[in-house]
């Protein structure tokens, strides 16, 4: 009987998408919109209203953040605006079920003129944020220039939901060359949120501008040399965090080259989620930590005309083609408890061995057939690079007959 009535309801949603208004309404509603926003947070959002019988119990509004939504395949992490309502049954009445709850709203972002990209239980693969198992709707609505996603989330057999929203934008971010460059010269370093396609070391378009202050800084500075830092946040294996903080370190580094800049004056290093400069428990801070920094590492002896240099850890030139090992990286740090990058390459002991003996910042410590440790200083005690050949590989047990070249940093 309940399930009769409550389906004979003709309008128990009612969108109010105000990008569907016309040009000049939009304008005037959207400031009406950010003064409900940070004024007044525990009214509904101004895209959807609660369920009857339903009442805010939590609301969190945010001028910028990150969420991580279930696209009904694998992981989108959206950026702007974001607002967050928790709704609850009000006392003494009846409750609609976690399937009303969704199918409603999926219908609602229909009507808005948007997809349904999931609707059903949150799997546990691929983890986009900790839902799993629970009825959910994910949806997008396109607007011109304009993009919201969101996600209702039921739970406690319709005694409650969550409704998690995010209108994109691009955090806005003055940088400017002069800015960069005077953060390099007083704080050594300066951090930049450059966004990556999710997953991947591909540079959005809407992160150009940020290139091309990098490279009007480096042009204006020509004797500038920097390290470009790539940082992940928690989410994944540590292991391919590693690689894929060094991947987007190096299309940073070929994006700025791709400029004319020449490619002696940056290195490159990943460190993966190792250095967190926020709380990996929360959307906000994984969106802090997920970013790129520019380390002031010295200056050229004559600018653009400089000796050309390999990339480097820690000062060191990585031998060239050497290739970065996550899985040995990872393993090695568990073990030793430093910082320390693994690369191996097909070139043999000998050969790798002749690279380091050219260097004029190494001092050969100890050398012999299969092996050879090099340090930095006199004493030996800031870097050493090992290299080996063959050999064994301790979590496989396999015998390797390519060299393997250890940089660690000492403290």
């Amino acid at each position: 009987m309940y399930l009769k009535r409550f389906l004979t309801v003709t309008a128990l949603i009612l969108p109010l998408f105000l990008l569907s208004l016309p040009a000049v309404a939009q304008e005037e509603e959207g400031e009406e919109m950010d003064e409900q926003v940070e004024e007044a947070p525990s009214k509904d959002t101004p895209y959807f209203s609660g369920m009857p019988n339903y009442g805010i119990f939590e609301s969190n509004d945010k001028q910028f953040d990150a969420y991580t939504f279930y696209n009904g395949k694998d992981c989108t992490v959206m950026e702007g605006k974001k607002m967050f309502r928790y709704y609850t049954l009000k006392e003494g009445a009846e409750s609609a079920s976690e399937t009303q709850i969704v199918r409603n709203y999926a219908n609602a972002i229909r009507q808005m003129g948007g997809a349904v990209l999931f609707e059903g239980t949150c799997p546990e693969e691929p983890r986009c944020n900790n839902n799993s198992g629970y009825p959910m709707v994910v949806g997008k609505v396109l607007k011109g220039e304009n993009e919201l996603w969101v996600e209702i989330l039921a739970f406690d057999d319709g005694l409650g939901y969550y409704i998690t929203l995010v209108v994109k934008e691009a955090m806005k971010q003055d940088v400017t060359a002069s800015g960069m460059f005077e953060a390099l010269n007083r704080d050594g370093k300066v951090t930049l949120y450059i966004n990556f396609d999710f997953g991947k070391a591909t540079i959005r378009p809407d992160s150009r501008p940020i290139i091309e202050q990098i490279v009007q800084m480096m042009k204006t500075n020509p004797e500038l040399m920097l390290g470009v830092e790539g940082h992940t946040d928690n989410v994944g294996d540590s292991a391919a965090n590693i690689l894929l903080s060094e991947n987007r370190a190096k299309a940073v580094k070929e994006a700025i080259i791709a400029e004319k800049i020449d490619e002696a004056r940056l290195s490159t290093v990943g460190y993966g989620e190792d250095k967190p400069v926020a709380d990996n428990g929360t959307e906000e801070g994984r969106a802090k930590n997920r970013r790129v920094e520019l380390v002031k590492t010295g200056k050229a002896t004559s600018g653009a005309t400089a000796v050309k240099k390999n990339e480097t850890q820690f000062g060191v030139d990585i031998y060239p083609g050497a290739k970065l090992d996550a899985a040995q990286t990872k393993y090695a740090r568990e073990v030793m408890g430093q910082e320390i990058y693994c690369y191996r390459t097909g070139d043999n002991i000998k050969e790798v061995v002749t690279f380091y003996q050219k260097q004029t910042t190494l001092s050969v410590l100890g050398e012999d057939e299969t092996s050879a440790l090099f340090g930095l200083d006199a004493d030996g005690n800031s870097v050493r690079i090992a290299v080996a050949n063959p050999w064994l590989d301790p979590q496989t047990g396999e015998s390797h007959t390519d060299t393997m070249i250890q940089i660690l940093k000492v403290e």
